[in-house]
C-alpha cells in the first residue's frame, strides 16, 4: 500500500498536479477536440480561418495540423463562440498552430477578428511562394464559402 501512494505522489510531483491536454481528433484545418482534465471540448483556433473539409484544400489543411499535433500540446483559452466552440490558442510541439497554418497556405489570416499583425506577412510570403491553397489562381475565403453553402454546414460533425 505504502509503494502505491509513493508512486501517485511521485506521477503527481511529475506532472505538476495536473494532466497535461490530449488532442483527441482534428476536426478540419482550424478546429479540434481537446481533452483536458477530464473535460473535453472543441477549440476553434483565433486568428485564422481555415478551408472547410468540403471545400478545395480543407482535407489538406485538416492533415497539415494532425501532422503539426502529433505530439505535445498547450492550450490557451479565451472565450466561445456562437457555435458552442471554445476559442484559443494551441501550441503543438511548441509551434504556434494559427501560425503554422498560415505559413503553409492551409488558413487565411483572419484579420477582421485578429490583430496578430505578424500572421499578415507569413500569409504574403505563403501566397508569393505558391504554398498550399494558394496554388489555386483565386482561391475562395472559407466565409464566402459557407456563406454560400449556409448555416447547416457549421453544425456537421
Amino acid at each position: 500500500m505504502w509503494a502505491r501512494l509513493l508512486l501517485c505522489l511521485l506521477c503527481l510531483a511529475s506532472t505538476g498536479g495536473h494532466a497535461e491536454p490530449v488532442l483527441k481528433k482534428v476536426l478540419d484545418g482550424d478546429t479540434v477536440i481537446i481533452s483536458d482534465q477530464g473535460i473535453t471540448y472543441r477549440l476553434r483556433l483565433l486568428d485564422i480561418d481555415a478551408p472547410e473539409s468540403q471545400q478545395a484544400y480543407g482535407k489538406q489543411a485538416k492533415r497539415s495540423l494532425m501532422a503539426l499535433c502529433s505530439g505535445k500540446i498547450a492550450v490557451q483559452t479565451s472565450g466561445s463562440d456562437r457555435y458552442g466552440r471554445t476559442l484559443g490558442h494551441l501550441r503543438c510541439n511548441d509551434i504556434d498552430a494559427s501560425q503554422y497554418q498560415v505559413a503553409q497556405g492551409m488558413a487565411w489570416f483572419n484579420s477582421r477578428y485578429s490583430s496578430r499583425a505578424e500572421l499578415a506577412p507569413l500569409q504574403q510570403q505563403a501566397q508569393q511562394q505558391a504554398l498550399g491553397l494558394w496554388q489555386q489562381s483565386d482561391p475562395t475565403p472559407p466565409w464566402v464559402w459557407r456563406k454560400h453553402f449556409g448555416q447547416h454546414y457549421q453544425q456537421r460533425e
